[in-house]
């Protein structure tokens, strides 16, 4: 079946609010419930946000913007996202800060922004999941069309040289993104690895070889799982999580902060 990114992420959103987790757009298990405790305090919350305009491209149910809305003293937050199911679950989330936040439906391939309006753009493991080459690059350039300061994107790295790729990820290397940027003017600055090696290794293991393989092959993003199955993954991690910090990383969630050169 071929990838449709706004189907898929509304369907993903359904989800979301079937189970009553407003935050996580996509699966809800004690690792992704690590990494996202880890990437508040670690990536959003080391972040300079404060008197800017703030623009994230797929803000998916809102957390990361409500996360910066109530940790800084921004002038405007905006929010891009391709899935109306999406925006529907962030304009609930976000409704105690309607005066300060604006969302709006984009197609992926315009943002419905002037150029230069924006100080600081971020994207969190929004682009891995453009697998459209011509999107991919469309995207990279409608953000650095509509920032004049940094772009901030916080994605999950592999070891793809390839720009496109089939499916609903691409793991793409640094180096892809940072020529991609690169064509808009926009240099790599600060690069740096959430640390979840030990973690992830566990999760990957359990969840991926084992689980959607032989236990629920037609498992959906989003989608509840076993009490079983979070003591699986999740009770080991109290080791596992003590490990991360203790272990080089090239790979998962990086943020690489951007800056024009011009």
């Amino acid at each position: 079946m071929e990838y449709d990114p706004e189907k898929y992420w509304s369907n993903v959103g359904q989800q979301i609010q079937d189970r009553g987790a407003d935050f996580v757009a996509g699966d809800n298990n004690p690792y992704f419930d690590y990494k996202r405790e880890k990437f508040l305090t670690r990536f959003l919350g080391r972040m300079d946000f404060d008197d800017k305009v703030v623009m994230e491209m797929g803000p998916g149910p809102g957390g990361n913007l409500k996360y910066i809305a109530e940790h800084y003293r921004c002038r405007r937050l905006l929010g891009a996202d391709i899935s109306q199911t999406m925006l529907d679950l962030a304009r609930k989330n976000l409704s105690e800060h309607h005066d300060l936040v604006e969302l709006h439906k984009t197609d992926g391939n315009r943002l419905p922004f002037d150029s230069d309006s924006i100080d600081t753009s971020i994207t969190v493991t929004v682009l891995h999941h453009v697998t459209d080459e011509a999107m991919f690059k469309s995207a990279i350039g409608e953000l650095c069309r509509v920032t004049r300061g940094e772009v901030v994107l916080m994605e999950d790295i592999g070891k793809s040289h390839v720009i496109g790729a089939e499916g609903d990820f691409a793991g793409r290397r640094v180096e892809v993104y940072q020529a991609a940027m690169a064509e808009h003017g926009f240099e790599l600055g600060d690069i740096e690895f959430l640390k979840t090696r030990a973690s992830r290794f566990w999760h990957d293991l359990v969840f991926f070889k084992l689980y959607k393989p032989f236990i629920n092959t037609n498992h959906r993003e989003g989608e509840p799982i076993s009490n079983a199955l979070r003591r699986a993954i999740g009770v080991p991690m109290a080791l596992t999580r003590h490990l991360d910090d203790h272990l080089a990383e090239n790979r998962s969630l990086a943020k690489m902060v951007f800056r024009r050169t011009d």
